[in-house]
Protein backbone atom coordinates (compact mmCIF):
# COMPACT_ATOMS: atom_id res chain seq x y z
CA UNK A 1 0.00 0.00 0.00
CA UNK A 2 1.32 3.38 -1.00
CA UNK A 3 1.93 5.83 1.82
CA UNK A 4 0.98 9.46 1.47
CA UNK A 5 0.48 12.37 3.78
CA UNK A 6 -2.99 13.37 4.90
CA UNK A 7 -3.55 17.03 4.19
CA UNK A 8 -7.29 17.33 4.71
CA UNK A 9 -8.61 16.59 8.20
CA UNK A 10 -12.07 16.20 9.74
CA UNK A 11 -12.47 19.95 10.14
CA UNK A 12 -12.23 20.26 6.36
CA UNK A 13 -15.27 18.01 5.92
CA UNK A 14 -17.11 20.18 8.47
CA UNK A 15 -16.14 23.25 6.45
CA UNK A 16 -17.39 21.54 3.30
CA UNK A 17 -20.72 20.82 5.01
CA UNK A 18 -20.95 24.47 6.06
CA UNK A 19 -20.26 25.63 2.50
CA UNK A 20 -22.93 23.27 1.13
CA UNK A 21 -25.49 24.61 3.62
CA UNK A 22 -24.51 28.20 2.79
CA UNK A 23 -25.01 27.43 -0.90
CA UNK A 24 -28.38 25.83 -0.15
CA UNK A 25 -29.72 28.81 1.81
CA UNK A 26 -28.23 31.46 -0.49
CA UNK A 27 -29.61 29.76 -3.61
CA UNK A 28 -33.09 29.62 -2.09
CA UNK A 29 -32.91 33.32 -1.14
CA UNK A 30 -31.71 34.37 -4.60
CA UNK A 31 -34.38 32.25 -6.28
CA UNK A 32 -37.34 33.07 -4.05
CA UNK A 33 -36.76 36.76 -3.35
CA UNK A 34 -34.80 37.94 -6.39
CA UNK A 35 -35.80 35.55 -9.19
CA UNK A 36 -32.22 34.43 -9.84
CA UNK A 37 -32.22 30.98 -11.44
CA UNK A 38 -30.34 27.92 -10.20
CA UNK A 39 -27.26 27.29 -12.36
CA UNK A 40 -26.90 23.57 -11.63
CA UNK A 41 -28.96 21.84 -14.36
CA UNK A 42 -29.66 18.86 -12.08
CA UNK A 43 -31.32 21.13 -9.50
CA UNK A 44 -33.27 23.44 -11.83
CA UNK A 45 -36.40 21.28 -11.92
CA UNK A 46 -36.53 20.62 -8.15
CA UNK A 47 -36.21 24.32 -7.26
CA UNK A 48 -38.87 25.25 -9.81
CA UNK A 49 -41.26 22.73 -8.21
CA UNK A 50 -40.70 23.70 -4.55
CA UNK A 51 -38.03 24.83 -2.13
CA UNK A 52 -38.59 21.69 -0.05
CA UNK A 53 -37.95 19.47 -3.07
CA UNK A 54 -34.86 21.51 -3.91
CA UNK A 55 -33.56 21.10 -0.34
CA UNK A 56 -34.18 17.36 -0.44
CA UNK A 57 -32.36 16.85 -3.75
CA UNK A 58 -29.51 19.22 -2.86
CA UNK A 59 -28.83 17.36 0.38
CA UNK A 60 -29.35 13.98 -1.31
CA UNK A 61 -26.62 14.89 -3.79
CA UNK A 62 -24.23 16.48 -1.29
CA UNK A 63 -24.38 14.66 2.04
CA UNK A 64 -23.43 11.12 0.91
CA UNK A 65 -20.17 12.33 -0.63
CA UNK A 66 -19.30 14.36 2.48
CA UNK A 67 -20.03 11.30 4.63
CA UNK A 68 -17.80 9.12 2.44
CA UNK A 69 -15.02 11.71 2.41
CA UNK A 70 -15.16 11.80 6.20
CA UNK A 71 -15.31 8.01 6.59
CA UNK A 72 -12.39 7.34 4.25
CA UNK A 73 -10.41 10.47 5.11
CA UNK A 74 -6.93 8.84 4.93
CA UNK A 75 -7.67 7.44 1.46
CA UNK A 76 -5.92 9.30 -1.35
CA UNK A 77 -9.08 9.40 -3.47
CA UNK A 78 -11.04 10.93 -0.57
CA UNK A 79 -8.29 13.53 -0.14
CA UNK A 80 -8.56 14.47 -3.81
CA UNK A 81 -12.36 14.57 -3.58
CA UNK A 82 -12.29 16.87 -0.56
CA UNK A 83 -9.83 19.17 -2.32
CA UNK A 84 -11.95 19.40 -5.46
CA UNK A 85 -15.19 19.85 -3.50
CA UNK A 86 -13.73 22.53 -1.22
CA UNK A 87 -12.37 24.39 -4.24
CA UNK A 88 -15.70 24.23 -6.06
CA UNK A 89 -17.79 25.29 -3.06
CA UNK A 90 -15.35 28.08 -2.19
CA UNK A 91 -15.81 29.43 -5.72
CA UNK A 92 -19.60 29.07 -5.39
CA UNK A 93 -19.45 30.96 -2.08
CA UNK A 94 -17.50 33.77 -3.74
CA UNK A 95 -20.22 33.99 -6.40
CA UNK A 96 -22.87 34.20 -3.67
CA UNK A 97 -20.93 37.00 -1.93
CA UNK A 98 -20.61 38.81 -5.27
CA UNK A 99 -24.39 38.59 -5.77
CA UNK A 100 -25.00 39.82 -2.24
CA UNK A 101 -22.73 42.83 -2.66
CA UNK A 102 -24.31 43.74 -6.00
CA UNK A 103 -27.82 43.46 -4.58
CA UNK A 104 -27.02 45.50 -1.47
CA UNK A 105 -24.89 48.08 -3.25
CA UNK A 106 -25.96 48.33 -6.91
CA UNK A 107 -23.72 50.40 -9.17
CA UNK A 108 -26.53 52.30 -10.89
Amino acid sequence: MESHSIYFKKHHTKLLLLLVLLDLVATMVWFYFFGIDELNPILVEPINKSLLRFTFFKLLLSLPSIYLFNKYLPNKLAQIGIGISLSAYTLISIIHYYLLINILFPLS
